[in-house]
């Protein structure tokens, strides 16, 4: 009789943490989805930044006080160059109304079945202003902070289920939690905090800008400084939110293994 109760409560608590484990599990997937989803975001915001497709906020030009002998000069150079165009439009005006005389004395009436000329359609190209780019960064931002940190918790509670449930499996899901971490300290934005001395793969829409608007190509370790920045730290952060994510899909097959429910 004994026995058969020790069974029933083993397997009263193995039910309860498989229930655990399947909540756990979805979050798990979800945040990582979401977390995945805001690196893609953020990464090809940066590739777009230099392109046509974006309006770039202008900069106000802040001009000097001119001595008054120069601004007489502008003015008389300025009234020169009025002067000019008025005679050159004027003789542009004569001459197109003399040709437009000698069109007409020329041309003959036009035929029923001339072809009409078709006209082209040109569509400008769209435009997106950085301050909608920015909006999505700081959200994308928001995202990335909260997620990650819950996805990170998440697989912690997860190395916790399975240690008191003895579920198995505990070494891959200790990997995933640690890689997780790992991951968790290259992803914040640090240089806030600590300005000039460490960096985050999460950037604020300043920095894009001033990183592009200060892109020269002349300037080789600059450049290379900047994409390590923008583009080697991202893929460092992908590299182990995938790693993580793969180590807690190995230990929830082993722990499936471990109690039968799976071949």
């Amino acid at each position: 009789m004994a026995e058969d109760a020790k069974k029933q409560d083993q397997l009263i608590e193995t039910t309860d943490c498989l229930e655990a484990i399947g909540t756990l599990k979805s979050n798990k997937n979800f945040f990582f989805l979401v977390c995945f989803l805001c690196l893609l975001i953020l990464q090809g915001i940066f590739w777009l930044v230099p392109t046509q497709y974006v309006e770039k906020p202008g900069k106000e030009i802040v001009q000097q006080d001119a001595s008054p002998v120069v601004e007489i000069s502008q003015l008389a150079a300025r009234a020169e160059k009025e002067k000019a165009i008025k005679i050159e439009k004027k003789t542009e005006k004569t001459e197109k109304a003399a040709q437009e005389l000698a069109a007409d004395v020329n041309t003959e009436p036009n035929e029923p079945n001339t072809p009409v000329p078709a006209k082209t359609i040109t569509i400008p190209p769209l435009k997106i202003k950085f301050s909608q780019l920015s909006w999505l960064i700081r959200f994308c931002n928001y995202l990335l902070v909260v997620c990650s940190v819950i996805y990170s918790l998440t697989l912690l509670f997860c190395m916790k289920i399975s240690l008191v449930g003895r579920l198995g499996g505990i070494r891959h899901i200790t990997k995933a939690v640690f890689v997780s971490f790992f991951m968790i300290v290259l992803l914040l934005p640090w240089q806030i905090i600590f300005k000039g001395v460490i960096t985050g793969a999460i950037y604020t829409p300043t920095e894009l800008l001033d990183a592009w608007t200060g892109f020269d190509q002349t300037r080789v370790i600059a450049n290379m400084v900047m994409f390590l920045r923008f583009t080697g730290l991202w893929l460092v952060v992908i590299i182990l939110l995938c790693w993580a994510q793969l180590k807690s899909m190995r230990w929830s097959k082993n722990t499936l293994k471990r109690l039968g429910i799976i071949a």
